[in-house]
């Protein structure tokens, strides 16, 4: 079984980082591993820029190390030789995976015929299937929303199939259509349809935000894999939590000091990558859900949006730490734990 290369839990649960652009970088993938992903999947790489010797143009590429731990590739677009030839590049490096992206939403993307609009044309979808398979020196995925507009068992039955005669490997579907984008539910029946439509692997997708959505999905489903994405922004612990409950413990959330910590590595990291200003400009989108959970985090939240260098970043989360004094070690620290540390100075 291709999954069998990944390292599950003890009672064989798989969780996976999801794509996210420009959130699931380098610096984050890695830590994402180290809280126990079973996998991580890169931003989308263009199979455009890739051969058309803009390569370099490929920030979803940058710090690319398959040593971390299980590494997917996730390349988009809408023509199958470009696709074939992107795929035979980078397996070259002997990733996990090369995943096809038949999911994403934006605009843009679907403007130039990639990602979610690739769904509309099930012929176009099955070559450029193919071609990358052909291709390929790895196993290839693919991940999928439910459809363009109209999410029907039919539908997701016909996709699922068609990608499966295809040859490839494993399947990923996030259980809304293109049309959804992410408002209302995530349906789960569609993620089993799937399952019940190929006999290559499914890994379900779509509103899992904790352990007890996992094991909702898997049972619902009968899923494979679990991938988990907007959930995990600004909190790779979702992972450790999510195999710690699952393996029968308690689960310690960290606290604001181990929060700020991880916060700080990954700004320093995307600057090491990047450099300075863009590297620590590119990670002020996730700064923010980083301290969602800390108390008092407000008051530092909109000098973050402004900072340009790892110097300034520093300043400002050490002195926030040194506000909140003894709470900064305190796993379940809350805005009113503040208040009457406050009273009691």
């Amino acid at each position: 079984m291709v999954l069998s290369k990944l390292k599950g839990l003890s009672n064989g649960a798989r969780v996976i980082l999801a794509p996210l652009c420009g959130v699931t970088t380098a610096p984050f993938r890695r830590i994402c591993l180290e809280q126990g992903a079973d996998m991580v999947v890169t931003e989308m790489i263009s199979s455009e820029a890739w051969t058309r010797g803009k390569e370099k143009d490929c920030k979803a590429a940058n710090g690319l190390d398959l040593s971390n731990g299980p590494l997917s590739l996730q390349i988009f677009g809408g023509d199958p030789v470009r696709m074939g030839e992107t795929a035979a590049r980078l397996s070259e490096m002997e990733p996990e995976f090369i995943d096809m992206n038949f999911g994403c939403p934006v605009k843009k993307i679907v403007n130039g015929n990639g990602g979610s609009a690739v769904l509309k044309d099930v012929d176009l979808l099955g070559a450029i299937c193919r071609e990358v398979v052909r291709r390929s020196q790895v196993p290839v995925s693919a991940k999928i929303r439910a459809g363009w507009d109209r999410p029907t068992g039919e539908k997701v039955r016909e996709l699922a199939r068609t990608i499966e005669d295809a040859g490839v490997s494993m399947i990923a579907i996030h259980a809304r259509t293109r049309a959804q984008g992410f408002s209302g539910e995530a349906n789960w029946d569609l993620i089993a349809e799937t399952r019940r439509a190929v006999s290559v692997p499914v890994v379900g997708n779509g509103d899992v935000r904790s352990a007890e959505d996992v094991v909702r999905m898997e049972a619902h489903t009968g899923c494979d894999a679990v991938m988990i994405g907007r959930a995990a922004i600004g909190n790779p612990w979702i992972f450790h939590e999510v195999k710690t409950r699952l393996d029968g413990r308690d689960y310690a959330p960290p606290t604001p000091r181990e929060r700020v910590a991880v916060l700080l590595r990954h700004v320093r990291e995307a600057a090491a990558l990047e450099g300075e200003p863009g590297g620590v400009v590119a990670t002020r989108k996730v700064m923010g859900a980083y301290l969602k959970r800390v108390p008092n985090a407000r008051q530092v939240r909109g000098p973050l949006m402004q900072t340009k260098s790892v110097a300034e970043v520093e300043d400002l989360l050490g002195a926030y730490l040194g506000q909140i004094g003894p709470l900064a070690d305190i796993p379940h620290a809350t805005e009113a734990n503040l208040e009457e540390f406050a009273n009691e100075c």
